[in-house]
């Protein structure tokens, strides 16, 4: 028994290598930003990167529909006052008013974080429906979410930690 399963370990192995270079290359010929090209091609977790204190700098909406913050988009952008704290244990601070757990998935593709927040003074035994967003981009030092339902808004976050 045990001399098959290291076959069809060994035979699997280089399939799936093969697959996940072919979505590599997929991902760079359909001419994303280059911050998200970067992300969806390593192999690292997103969960440890979002970890830490994040403040909103900018909130934009995404008018022309491309879920892409265009530059015209940018500049149109305000101030907002929201951060999250991100713990690498999956639990999470929004602003100074909620606290719940995140989680980070890989649909379609794209990189999403899902928010299940409720308020600090309440005990609520199920998740509440999560707030959802598309992470665009993640640096060290900056964080672009699109939020997924609604009007589209971008939300652009600096690591304050």
């Amino acid at each position: 028994m045990k001399p098959y399963l290291i076959v069809v370990i060994a035979c699997s192995l280089p399939v799936a290598c093969y697959s996940k270079a072919t979505q590599a290359i997929k991902v760079v010929k359909t001419g994303l930003q280059p911050e998200v090209v970067s992300n969806m091609e390593t192999d690292q977790t997103l969960g440890e990167d979002i970890t830490g204190y994040w403040k909103l700098t900018l909130e934009a909406y995404d008018n022309n529909h491309n879920k892409i913050l265009d530059e015209a988009e940018r500049k149109k952008g305000f101030k907002n006052r929201y951060s999250f704290r991100f713990n690498a244990d999956g639990n999470c601070k929004i602003v100074e008013t909620y606290k719940g757990r995140y989680e980070v998935k890989t649909e379609g593709g794209n990189k999403m974080l899902y928010v299940y927040r409720r308020r600090v003074e309440g005990v609520e035994e199920q998740d509440p429906p999560p707030d959802v967003y598309r992470i665009i981009s993640i640096t060290k030092n900056e964080l672009v979410l699109l939020e997924d339902l609604g009007n589209l808004a971008f939300w652009v976050f600096e690591r304050a930690n």
